[in-house]
């Protein structure tokens, strides 16, 4: 794995930052949005310093810790969804050069983008709960640190999805991705974080689409990225045996 310089400070501050939030919500435990909002945020930044911090090389750690440790705030932040009784899948969206992340309450993307980064989205943007992509933070420091810049194109989009999983993260075996007409599909092949996976689908398959572990939400971003517009984790698969993950991204008009 390779060594990202301050990627340990990163990471422990995005997991300090996550503590000092949950707290403050446990402590107000008002039951309303604003401590909603608190939670919803503490697990987004919990997420991504988890993730980072199994990326960063000092002594290496199992590949099982990192998929394990950003399971169960992905299972927490989909059941919270569930509990609000939201059914729709994760849509990603490009707003002020910064991606962030819808799920509606059915099937249908919300109407417009609401204009602020207010946790829950009114009725009169379709209704659903806006939070921070799990993988965004992960994205942003490819970006910063790794001068990451996601083609444009469809097809050097791929191979830069391509290369990032397989080659900068070290994330798989094998990483590919192309497009299927209007979709994008990408497998990951002796995927290293697979018992994270395996956890998550144990609790509930829809946890995949609907928020989606690091993994998934940082190929989403950077297809947001990429290509300017909104997109959509419409499927993920996995096999037991081979380890492997199937995602599908549906990039939106």
């Amino acid at each position: 794995m390779k060594n990202y310089g301050n990627g340990f400070a990163t990471g422990a501050a995005l997991i300090g930052a996550a503590a000092l939030l949950l707290l403050a919500a446990a402590l107000t435990g008002r039951g309303d949005m604003t401590s909603a909002t608190l939670v919803l945020v503490g697990v987004g930044c919990f997420i991504g310093g988890v993730f980072i911090l199994t990326q960063f090389q000092g002594e290496s750690a199992p590949p099982w810790v990192g998929g394990l440790a950003a399971a169960d705030p992905v299972i927490d932040l989909a059941r919270f969804c569930a509990d609000l009784g939201l059914q729709g899948d994760a849509h990603l969206f490009l707003r002020d050069r910064e991606i962030v992340q819808i799920v509606p309450v059915g099937d249908l993307p919300p109407t417009q983008l609401p204009p602020d980064t207010y946790s829950f989205v009114s009725e009169e943007y379709g209704g659903g709960v806006q939070l921070l992509p799990p993988g965004r933070s992960l994205y942003d420091r490819l970006v910063r640190e790794n001068n990451l810049v996601v083609p444009h194109d469809m097809a050097r989009l791929c191979t830069a999805i391509r290369e990032v999983g397989e080659d900068t993260l070290e994330l798989a075996e094998k990483v590919e991705a192309v497009p299927e007409g209007d979709l994008i599909e990408i497998r990951l092949s002796g995927y290293r974080l697979f018992d994270g996976c395996s956890a998550i689908r144990a609790a509930s398959p829809k946890c995949c689409t609907m928020i989606g572990c690091p993994t998934c939400s940082l190929f989403a971003c950077m297809a947001v990225a990429g290509l300017g517009r909104p997109c959509k984790i419409e499927h993920v698969s996995t096999d037991e045996k081979e380890r492997s993950v199937r995602l599908i991204l549906r990039p939106l008009d």
